[in-house]
């Protein structure tokens, strides 16, 4: 280059703008749902912008000696993505642990490790849907599943990248085309878990990225071999001219730089349609053209005056902030307050002034500090957040306990690991306990399940009895009690079986502070979901007698809340036959029956907790501001539980006689003295959770009935 020639620009502002619109995408999805159904196509463009970035920092030191290669790429990347991500999930987990309901807090320590270890994206069961944990929006790092994704491609993309720098030309790009066609057709062919969560069904949107790089770089170093031409020719009018003569692209530069951003609006134009259009699109065809055209716009690097302006530039500065920031601010609005627009919009407000404050002072301050720096505060951030996501599980750990003595009368440790002496401190504690982990703590959970089909959440127990086999199925409550069950019939029984029917919305009730209850299997719910969710329990009563039907059982065990049988009569106790919810009942039972050998035991209705006042128990007592039968009476709602009484007493009667049998409750749980139901002991210890299910204590007080089931099978 000459002594008069300018250095050409080469920082991309339209690449930030892409991020921008990228992120104004999810944003527009997570906030707005029904009004931009397709905004989830955003993390589509990050995932070919990622691809592009990667391919550019493997290009740079592709000369070096292989370790240096991967040192230099993995440094300069988790510089980047760790410190803030780091920082993002402990002060999520101490809003979590402040502000948010304590309910919700055993559910995002999982998720929290997930993301932490950056497999959010891996699922323990195919159940757990995206799309519908954003309905709900209890899980407060589900859009972590992106970060986890990029994380495990930078495993791969190495490799990747240095067997396709041994090919040349338009071979590299077959190269990388058939790699990226091979995933799109896993992508395509997979179930919709697998293509959406699957870094191998991703790969070939990175990879997309990555050729935009490529192509791009070429097309940059034809344009500075022309100016180089131009600028050796300058003051020579007949050099000039032949200089045009012999390279025309030249003389067409201006040409084609109009020609690309006629392009370049069109492409831009068809992609915020997209976005803002009502309807959601078909997702493989949206993703697709999304992905490609994403690269189109990479390729063209002319400037516009939408992603070249400086509100989407700055959009894209902020966009990881952004993008880590704005889920837990959302959850947190529509958890505790109405979800009407102004108050999305004020989240959306907030996120976002959040989000600038973490660019300006922190993302910015730790880009510039030295790898030292940088590798003591990962150090830090990671221990810490290992320890806040598990901080009850070490102080449970640190507690002194008492061994506990097996009598004749007693085979197993008590579940709830009472002791003597015990006090309201200690009830209270162990209280909040048992409400943090609900059903699904792992003192509850019998190990060493297996899955007996990839579509069901079907599980069978190998026991060492030779008499008979034991189904369990219903709602959360198969969760809750499954392994009191084992224990007391498992020494007769060959097998249990279980049917994991936990699903998020049965998981979260009390986290979203609603009434509600997962599908049952006797009749299907009407009125306790979003019409979304009640849609789905008419079809889980087929799995209910498929998973009979398929088991086959000596003994069977229906237990759940009975939400549905409880609905009002459509016109009196007295006219049950023409009741739709005993039809149904009627109906479901007769389909059951004949798929049972021996006999069917259904847990039948009993008042349902306040979730909201169980948290309270100890705390009243200790004040002594309320008497017990005034803790008492805002403990449960007394309504609505005979209806189920009755139905089941109808049915028991008139179809099945002998062969069904009620597990009743209601003594376990009633005071003579107080003539009430009493869902906590003297001492102040709770029988239930704020999740409606019962504790460790309530599984200890009714493991008489079982234990007695047990015994007379």
């Amino acid at each position: 280059m000459t002594a008069t020639s300018k250095p050409t620009k080469t920082k991309r502002n339209d690449l930030q703008g892409i991020r921008g619109f990228a992120i104004l995408s999810v944003l527009g999805f997570h906030f707005y749902p029904n009004l931009f159904p397709n905004g989830y196509l955003g993390v589509d463009q990050f995932f070919v912008l990622s691809g592009f970035l990667m391919c550019m920092l493997l290009t740079k030191s592709q000369k070096l000696p292989i370790f240096q290669i991967f040192s230099e790429f993995y440094i300069r990347r988790f510089k980047r993505i760790l410190p803030l991500y780091f920082l993002f999930i402990l002060c999520t987990m101490f809003a979590l642990y402040t502000v948010f309901p304590d309910t919700a807090i055993f559910q995002n320590q999982e998720s929290a490790g997930k993301a932490l270890l950056f497999v959010s994206n891996r699922p323990h069961t195919g159940d757990e849907d995206y799309f519908e944990k954003l309905s709900i929006a209890m899980d407060l790092f589900t859009h972590t599943w992106s970060l986890s994704v990029e994380i495990q491609f930078y495993i791969l993309v190495p490799l990747i990248f240095l067997i396709g720098v041994q090919f040349k030309g338009s071979t590299r790009y077959g190269y990388y085309a058939m790699i990226a066609t091979l995933s799109f057709m896993f992508h395509l062919f997979s179930s919709p878990t697998v293509s959406f969560n699957s870094v191998f069904a991703r790969v070939w949107q990175f990879l997309i990225g990555m050729m935009t790089y490529f192509i791009s770089r070429s097309r940059f170093v034809q344009h500075e071999k022309n100016i180089r031409r131009s600028e050796e020719s300058e003051g020579n009018q007949e050099d000039t001219v032949r200089l045009m003569e012999e390279n025309p692209e030249i003389t067409a530069e201006k040409v084609d730089k109009t020609a690309n951003l006629v392009t370049k609006c069109i492409i831009l134009a068809l992609m915020i349609s997209v976005v803002l259009l009502p309807k959601e699109l078909d997702p493989v065809s949206a993703r697709a053209f999304f992905t490609f055209f994403t690269g189109v716009l990479i390729v063209l690097s002319v400037e516009d005056v939408i992603l070249n302006s400086r509100v989407m530039i700055y959009l894209g500065d902020i966009s990881y902030s952004l993008y880590l920031i704005h889920w837990p601010v959302y959850a947190y609005v529509k958890l505790i307050y109405k979800s009407n627009f102004w108050n999305l919009t004020g989240a959306l407000l907030v996120s976002i002034l959040l989000a600038v404050i973490v660019y300006e002072f922190f993302e910015k301050w730790y880009l510039k500090q030295s790898n030292a720096v940088i590798t003591v505060l990962l150090l830090v951030l990671f221990l810490s957040n290992v320890f806040y996501i598990n901080k009850d599980t070490i102080q449970k750990s640190m507690e002194k306990k008492e061994e506990i003595v097996l009598t004749p009368e007693r085979k197993y440790p008590r579940l709830d690991e009472m002791r003597d002496n015990m006090t309201l401190d200690d009830a209270e504690r162990m209280n909040a306990n048992w409400n943090l982990r609900d059903h699904m703590a792992p003192e509850l959970q019998e190990p060493n399940g297996v899955r007996r089909h990839p579509d069901h959440k079907w599980f069978d127990f190998k026991e060492n009895g030779t008499e008979f086999k034991i189904l369990l199925t219903g709602s959360s409550y198969v969760k809750n009690h499954h392994k009191l069950i084992i224990q007391e019939c498992k020494h007769r029984a060959t097998s249990v079986s279980m049917d994991d029917v936990t699903g998020i919305l049965a998981c979260l009730c009390r986290f979203i502070k609603k009434n509600i209850t997962g599908c049952e299997p006797l009749a299907a719910n009407n009125g306790n979901f979003s019409d979304s969710w009640a849609a789905t329990c008419p079809a889980q009563l087929i799995e209910f007698v498929d998973f009979v039907n398929t088991t086959q059982p000596d003994y069977a065990f229906l237990l759940t809340r009975w939400f549905a049988v409880g609905e009002p009569y459509d016109t009196n106790e007295n006219d049950l036959e023409h009741d739709s919810i005993y039809i149904e009942m009627r109906s479901q039972l007769r389909k059951l029956l004949p798929n049972i050998k021996k006999k069917l035991f259904i847990l039948d209705s009993f008042p349902r907790t306040n979730y909201d006042e169980i948290k309270n128990i100890a705390r009243e007592m200790e004040e002594g501001k309320k008497t017990m039968e005034e803790i008492n009476k805002s403990l449960y709602n007394p309504t609505s539980f005979e209806r189920g009484r009755r139905r089941h007493a109808e049915l028991v009667k008139k179809e099945c006689g002998s062969k069904c049998e009620l597990i009743d409750y209601v003594d376990a749980f009633w005071n003579k003295t107080m003539n009430a139901f009493q869902y906590f002991d003297n001492q102040g210890f709770s029988y239930f959770t704020t999740g409606g299910h019962l504790s460790a204590h309530g599984l200890e007080h009714v493991r008489p009935i079982y234990k007695k089931i047990c015994a007379s099978l």
